[in-house]
């Protein structure tokens, strides 16, 4: 994986650990940072070494979004290809099997909201702040919308894209923006706690677990519940259920086949 600007890349444990930092702009993502934190998810996924995804700001900022200069004075075509690239980073995390954890802090307005949503867990620092302040600048948060929806629900969706305002760490906790809220001393070690204990699951009952509960979202609910039940029954037929089901039986730790 190559180094790109504003992006960098750790794996370590199991836990890949990538970083966005453009300070100058308030970590705000450009074409290219769209395009290549989105491929890089799909690389990391790949990649049996990891097990799990954060996904972090720097300098105490997470994202403030777009940066507007990258669809400000273009074309209608240049404006739809920068919002496809929009599009193409916050319906990856659903895409792929690994779990993608957001570690907020600070601002993480807009896009920032959208890419908080679109992870699988939102772990929040205490300070951090979110919202869809588009509205006030004259037009809607089409792209993210569907994905801030997904993880809230369309009402309070609407509610935050309409009204544009903002919401601190305990009100974004209190309608499932984000998982947990931790003190700032406490922020890294919680993010790497959490990351750490994905990681020493098993991997394919973690990911088998997600792709299907991705799926199962977009079902009526009883296919829902009858999709899974067949999902059930595939995973508990796999080499780790079989283990896990045996060291529970003899009461001693399991050994995962991928450890």
């Amino acid at each position: 994986m190559e180094e790109v600007r504003h992006l960098s890349c750790t794996v370590a444990g199991g836990v890949a650990e990538i970083r966005v930092s453009r300070p100058e702009r308030r970590n705000a993502f450009t074409d290219t940072m769209y395009k290549e934190l989105a491929s890089w998810l799909f690389d990391l996924d790949a990649d049996p070494a990891v097990r799990c995804i954060v996904i972090r700001g720097t300098n105490g900022i997470f994202t403030s979004g777009s940066d507007v200069t990258c669809f400000r004075d273009r074309t209608p075509l240049e404006r739809e290809r920068h919002f496809q690239l929009v599009a193409d980073l916050v319906t990856a995390p659903s895409r792929i099997g690994k779990p993608v954890i957001a570690a907020v802090q600070g601002i993480a307005l807009g896009g920032g909201t959208g890419l908080t949503a679109s992870c699988d867990l939102a772990i929040a620092e205490e300070g951090a702040v979110f919202g869809l302040p588009e509205i006030k600048v004259g037009f809607w948060p089409c792209t993210i919308s569907p994905v801030v929806a997904r993880a809230i629900g369309p009402r309070k969706a609407f509610e935050m894209a309409l009204l544009g305002e903002r919401y601190d760490a305990e009100q974004a906790a209190s309608i499932g923006l984000v998982n947990r809220v931790v003190p700032a001393g406490s922020f890294d070690a919680e993010v790497k706690a959490v990351a750490d204990r994905i990681a020493s699951f098993s991997a394919v009952a973690v990911q088998m677990g997600k792709r299907y509960f991705q799926q199962s979202l977009d079902l009526e609910f009883e296919k829902a519940v009858r999709f899974m039940g067949r999902a059930m029954a595939l995973s508990s037929t796999t080499e780790d259920a079989q283990e896990g089901i045996s060291a529970f039986l003899e009461k001693r730790q399991p050994q995962w086949k991928d450890q």
